[in-house]
Formats: structure tokens, sequence, C-alpha cells
């Protein structure tokens, strides 16, 4: 080989993982700390490359079980954020909103669309059930905006009488 290739005096030499762990073990390498450090990294990644490769679940095949796999959906929580008046007509034009209100009381609601509310007076608690029941319950109050997701089932627990402006996208 060195004789059909006169300029190189010895066969280029391939690096191995081991190669540069056995240099390291024998002590060849200098021992500047970014040159450990580069090493030590680059066999971190290698590992954990080859770790997730090898780890990541993979799907049933056809004519495989899956009995006892849960599917978990996450669905978007209530948003709330406290507000002014002043900042909620200026940001969203809430006082040209509808408005709604209730007295103290209990009772199950469907939204058929995302709901953004400005709530002017009152306070409730928005409890999500049935596929939304993983969701947390929200506290809404005077001053806060709040954004109820499309298709989210509920309870409305109303403990001061509510009154608010609303818009459905």
């Amino acid at each position: 080989y060195a004789q059909a290739v006169p300029r190189l005096a010895q066969p280029p030499k391939f690096v191995s993982q081991l190669d540069i762990w056995m240099t390291i073990r024998n002590r060849q390498v200098r021992r500047s700390g970014l040159a450990t450090l580069v090493v030590l990294a680059a066999g971190l990644l290698v590992f954990n490359v080859t770790f997730v490769a090898t780890s990541t679940p993979k799907a049933p095949g056809p004519g495989q079980l899956t009995r006892g796999t849960v599917a978990r959906h996450f669905k978007p929580s209530i948003q709330v954020e406290k507000m002014s008046k002043e900042e909620a007509n200026k940001k969203l034009g809430v006082s040209s909103w509808p408005t709604w209100g209730c007295d103290v009381s209990k009772f199950d609601w469907a939204y058929s669309g995302t709901e953004t509310a400005y709530i002017l007076e009152g306070e409730v608690t928005v409890t999500p059930t049935g596929e939304w029941a993983d969701v947390e319950s929200a506290e809404i109050k005077a001053g806060d905006l709040a954004t109820f997701p499309d298709g989210m089932t509920c309870v409305w627990d109303v403990k001061k009488p509510i009154n608010k402006h609303y818009n459905f996208n």
C-alpha cells in the first residue's frame, strides 16, 4: 500500500470510539481540560443517541395485542389573566361584546366554540368534566380575562353573581 501511494508512509488509521477511550485510558492524550471534555462529550452523545434509538417504543405490528395501552390526549386548559377593564378594552374592545349574567347557582355547560370572557363582577369556579376532567379547574373573578377552549364540558359553580362580556371565536 505504501509503495502504491508513495506520499503516505503508513496506511490511514480509522479511529473508532474504542480507540478514543483506549487513548484516554493509556494517557496518550495530553491532559488538557478542553480536549478531555470534548472527547467525553462526544462519547456521551454517541451513547445517548444509541440509547434513545434502541429504547424508543415501537408501534405494535399487525395482529399484535395492545391491551392495557391507554391513549392520553392532552386538552388545552382554561386561560385566566388578570386585566384592568381599560386594558381589556384597548387590547380586545370588550365593551363592544355582548353581556351575560346569572345569580349564585351551579350548572353544567358545554362550549361549542372558543369563548373569551371579561368578568365585570362576581366569582365562579369552572371545573372541566367528562373527557376534559384532567384539565385543572379555574377560579375566575371580577377583573379576569378568561378563555374557555372549544368543545370543553364543565360545571359552573357561581359563588357570587356573575356579570361578564363575552365573545365566541
